[in-house]
């Protein structure tokens, strides 16, 4: 029981800054840890309960399960990787977008396999960093993964004067199956509240597009049976960002936006939410159901763009953290050459 005190203080922690405002990134860092947190007194909690009431080969048995069902999660993942990452070669083509996951499973391959070989010289400058970029990478990818869909569980519960679907890109003018899915979801929660809320329909025209995400957007709503004067067009943004900025102005100049809901996919839910609180627009993010094969691959999408947003911070920490081993690691191979 004293282990779980222990947890509860950074629980507590979660709790405030997730009451105070759920779409603060730093959230999905404590959700994370906690949970791992969590997951690993539970399991030295049994180890050491099973100890005291049976025997020590009793315990050791169950440490020894533990650990092999951690290893057998990690060969199992690295397999969905590669297996996904063929999925979305077959399904959406031969883009870089699509080899994400493919790629990520490599990667875990290759990191692995480095601890195999033989040494040389500037072997520990290759693991080390190698093996603490599959750790990063995997945390900040879990993180926002079991965050995001931590918070995607929580139904809509408050009304909001405004619904924001965001675009996703067309098929010549026809909408696909992905921005039906953020349409369909913002449509639900449209009738929810008895039509009430405005819907805003956000999205430029492409390049290979033949009119803009906006107005074939409006045009499968009404075609579901939504009123055209419930629809609010912004047909000037590309990014996510100007999806938000454009659709602030509207709402703003029509006198709404005190409470506004933005619907994305579920994977996308969770950057959408950090540009909202950037923006000032009070709220929430909800995402649509997507496809099962599609996520391994968006998520490791999202994961680089939230990254990105705060590269300064993830480039200060990663300084701190590595700048003096890697020092001293050129020390050692110069000290090593002038020895032999």
């Amino acid at each position: 029981m004293f282990l779980y005190l222990f947890w509860l203080v950074p629980a507590t922690i979660f709790l405030v800054f997730f009451i105070s405002d759920r779409r603060r990134l730093l959230n999905a860092y404590l959700f994370s840890i906690n949970l791992g947190l969590f997951l690993l007194i539970s399991a030295l909690i049994l180890v050491v309960r099973t100890k005291l009431w049976f025997n020590q080969q009793l315990a050791i048995i169950v440490f020894s399960v533990l650990a092999i069902l951690v290893l057998l999660s990690i060969i199992f993942s690295t397999v969905f990787l590669l297996f996904n990452g063929r999925q979305m070669i077959s399904f959406e083509g031969k883009r870089l977008a699509n080899l994400l996951s493919l790629l990520y499973g490599i990667f875990i391959i290759g990191a692995l396999a480095l601890h195999f070989l033989p040494y040389f010289p500037g072997k520990d400058l290759l693991i080390y960093p190698t093996d603490f970029a599959l750790f990063y990478s995997t945390f900040l990818y879990l993180s926002y993964v079991l965050y995001g869909t931590f918070c995607n569980y929580f139904p809509v519960r408050k009304e909001p004067d405004a619904i924001i679907v965001l675009g996703s890109g067309l098929i010549g003018d026809k909408v696909p199956p992905l921005l039906a899915q953020r349409l369909t979801k913002g449509k639900t929660i449209y009738e929810q509240f008895e039509g009430r809320p405005k819907l805003i329909v956000s999205g430029g025209q492409g390049a290979d597009e033949l009119t803009s995400e906006a107005a074939a957007m409006a045009n499968y709503l009404m075609e579901q049976g939504v009123q055209k004067d419930a629809i609010l067009i912004e047909n000037r943004s590309r990014t996510t960002f100007e999806n938000l900025t454009f659709s602030k102005a509207i709402l703003e100049d029509l006198g709404l936006g005190k409470s506004v809901l933005v619907v994305t996919n579920s994977f996308h839910a969770l950057r959408a939410g950090v540009f909202m609180r950037r923006l000032k627009i009070p709220g929430r993010s909800v995402g649509s159901k997507t496809a099962f094969y599609y996520l391994p691959s968006a998520w490791i999408r999202e994961t680089v763009g939230l990254v990105s947003l705060y590269w300064k911070w993830h480039a200060a920490f990663l300084a701190f953290l590595f700048l003096p081993w890697f020092f001293s690691q050129i020390m050692s191979i110069v000290n090593y050459f002038f020895i032999y």
